[in-house]
């Protein structure tokens, strides 16, 4: 579930917005005048909803949220540029010193005591943008677009930090690895699915993780995302017949040959390996 800012906001925004469960933002409270990071603050995990825009330009950053502290932290990638911890309860914005920022096993992040290097006027809320000032600068934190098209595994990688993630941290098994690499005939899997989709969001970076593995064997990976608004006027949504996602569609020497779907695709590499062995 997403955080809902507050009435005023779009329905997008509430559902893109920051992760965090039965918060809802009280515009008109004041700030404490103690800052939370005058604790540690534990539990931020990256997210792929936003972009970054410092005075008008589209940045690289890493966002994360957390249910547990319930703020949002954005780490630029150019070091010139502070790190941001965002507080929708009190619409709070505060710089940090970037050696207070601990990146921890598993790709969560970790903000320690004392992190604060300077506070900044409440964030704004601005159509579907949330709009802050640091330091005479304008930032936004603007919905990232969904993935529309089609994609190979590398391009795919690189749009999402999240997929790239997920994908490093799923071990396909060895052995089914190597027979499907040792495949004959030319197999291609089309991948249907959803960047909004959290089905997809598990699942899709399992079969990242497996294209990238498998390299360049027999098997070719490709994948299509869809909107989630109007999914089914689109015109390969209508010419393959997909009715959810995430759905691959196996073909072998362009022959259609099965579909793997939903949850069968918690071990990609055992599901595509019964498809083409049968």
């Amino acid at each position: 579930m997403k955080l809902s800012l507050s009435s005023s906001i779009s329905s997008r925004v509430a559902a893109a917005a920051f992760l965090w469960v039965g918060l809802s933002l009280v515009a008109s409270r004041p700030a404490s005048a103690r800052s939370p990071v005058d604790e540690v603050q534990r539990g931020f995990e990256l997210i792929d909803d936003y972009v970054v825009v410092k005075d008008g330009n589209e940045i690289k950053a890493r966002i994360y949220s957390s249910s547990e502290t319930r703020a949002i932290l954005i780490v630029p990638h150019d070091i010139a540029t502070p790190s941001v911890i965002l507080w929708p309860r009190t619409r709070g914005v505060e710089s940090l010193k970037s050696m207070k920022v601990q990146t921890l096993p598993g790709g969560f992040v970790e903000v320690k005591k004392q992190a604060v290097a300077a506070s900044h006027p409440p964030f704004e809320v601005v159509g579907t943008d949330v709009l802050f000032d640091v330091g005479g600068t304008e930032m936004r934190l603007r919905p990232k677009p969904h993935l529309l098209g089609l994609f190979d595994a590398r391009h795919m990688l690189e749009e999402s930090l999240v997929y790239a993630r997920r994908a490093d941290d799923y071990t396909p098994t060895p052995e089914l690895l190597e027979k499907l690499g040792r495949l004959s005939g030319s197999v291609r899997v089309r991948v249907f699915f959803g960047s909004w989709c959290a089905a997809c969001g598990q699942m899709v970076p399992r079969i990242l993780s497996v294209a990238e593995r498998l390299g360049e064997s027999n098997l070719d990976f490709e994948f299509y995302g869809l909107p989630k608004v109007g999914f089914s006027e689109d015109s390969q949504a209508k010419a393959y017949d997909i009715k959810s996602v995430p759905t691959g569609v196996v073909f072998v020497d362009d022959l259609e040959v099965g579909r793997i779907q939903g949850n069968d695709w918690r071990s990609p590499e055992s599901a595509l390996w019964d498809l083409l062995d049968s």
